[in-house]
């Protein structure tokens, strides 16, 4: 779910970072991801139909959408129709006439509200295919408007949390108010879940092991999704499992009135942070929840802003974007995260992201500016995945995380 998306600031030079070298799938199972952005966003071919897209894999939504052919771009701001290469997404859009088991759903429409914007459409039942793995009569979204949120190689997005805030609503897109797509959902198995039902994903969980790219490179090799399996890089033996939480500030009508289980949630225990000489340690526990889908990690401001302080030069906040411009060529301190047993550190690089040609911030903004309608949250995004192969359950309704060893 992503956050922020485009910035308009200033600053100088270049970074580099290490890749993760490319090997070979073992199986059939396992999809290479495009990183896009500068290795802010990753994207995984997926077949809706017989067509096939490059979708944004984010962990911190349910549905899936795609853009359908002729969608409007809507501003943002002004909710007016603007040019539709404003949106940023492919020129391959979704056209429902080429496809024979599309079957529109009846009653009920498609319409979500990310941190980056809005999209709204048809609901309907589609054969999708991802990583080798089939299922017929899986809802998906059918964009007939959009905010920007592209990255002009992806055509929409693949949802991969819990069932409970999937977003399908009752009545017609064409009537809908887009103040109320946190509420009123008509709950529906997203797209692992039917395939763990319909028998095809065998083992009730996917993983993800995404790349440190360099930064000088816009579109590159990302990483992979595996379902089921483990993706093929080296990671440690041992493993911090920890169970996935409910969010306590969220209110139950977000999940339709229940109680229950929405996002990839943990616990935080601490943050370590400094140099390896002298950690620091901040040993507040926060929740906080797991995103693919979000190029920034959102973490409270009491570590957020010491941790910043320590980049070398130091990282100068921008009061317009509320995030931390950062010479692209600093030395990041180092920065840790305790999950279960084990504190996982980040890949150093991986904490300057580059926005622009010579416009580089942290990858760490506080959590008091990220909200989900007025409720402020944590968020683990990237550049945390970046360091760790995570494995996401939920038949077991646990993450695993491994060190990955370079």
């Amino acid at each position: 779910m992503r956050l922020l998306h485009l910035l308009t600031l200033a600053s100088t030079t270049l970074a580099t970072t290490l890749p993760l070298t490319r090997r070979t799938p073992t199986s059939s199972t396992t999809s290479p991801l495009k990183a896009t952005e500068y290795g802010t966003i990753f994207d995984v071919p997926v077949t809706i139909g017989n067509q096939t897209f490059q979708l944004l894999v984010d962990t911190g939504s349910s549905d899936t959408y795609v853009v359908q052919t002729g969608f409007t771009c809507i501003d943002e701001d002004t909710n007016s129709t603007i040019p539709q290469a404003e949106c940023l997404y492919s020129n391959h859009t979704y056209n429902p006439d080429y496809s024979d088991t599309y079957r529109r759903v009846e009653d009920q429409y498609f319409g979500i509200k990310y941190g980056a914007g809005i999209a709204s459409g048809d609901l309907a039942y589609e054969t999708v295919s991802l990583g080798g793995l089939t299922v017929k009569n899986q809802k998906v979204g059918i964009a007939h408007r959009t905010n920007p949120m592209g990255d002009g190689v992806n055509s929409g997005l693949l949802g991969l949390a819990y069932p409970s805030i999937t977003s399908a609503h009752p009545g017609n897109a064409s009537s809908s108010d887009n103040s109320t797509y946190f509420f009123n959902r008509k709950v529906y198995n997203p797209l692992l879940y039917n395939m763990h039902q319909q028998g095809v994903l065998k083992e009730p969980y996917f993983s993800l092991a995404l790349a440190s790219t360099p930064q000088n490179e816009s579109t590159t090799f990302g990483g992979y999704l595996s379902l089921g399996e483990l993706p093929p890089v080296k990671h440690s033996d041992q493993w911090a499992t920890v169970p996935v939480e409910i969010y306590r500030t969220i209110p139950v009508e977000f999940t339709s009135g229940n109680r229950t289980r929405f996002w990839w949630t943990t616990t935080v225990q601490s943050v370590r942070y400094g140099s390896k000489s002298a950690n620091k340690d901040n040993s507040t526990a926060f929740q906080t929840f797991v995103d693919s889908g979000n190029n920034f990690s959102y973490l409270p401001a009491a570590v957020v802003d010491s941790v910043n302080a320590l980049f070398d030069p130091p990282a100068r906040f921008d009061d317009s974007s509320k995030l931390y411009v950062v010479d692209c060529n600093a030395k990041a301190p180092v920065f840790g995260l305790q999950l279960g047993n084990q504190t996982f550190y980040h890949n150093p690089a991986d904490l300057i992201q580059k926005v622009d040609n010579d416009l580089c911030v942290s990858s760490l903004a506080a959590s008091e500016d990220a909200r989900v309608g007025d409720i402020t949250v944590s968020i683990l995004g990237v550049s945390f995945l970046k360091s760790v192969v995570a494995v996401f359950d939920f038949g077991k309704d646990e993450m695993r995380f491994a060190k990955r060893l370079n």
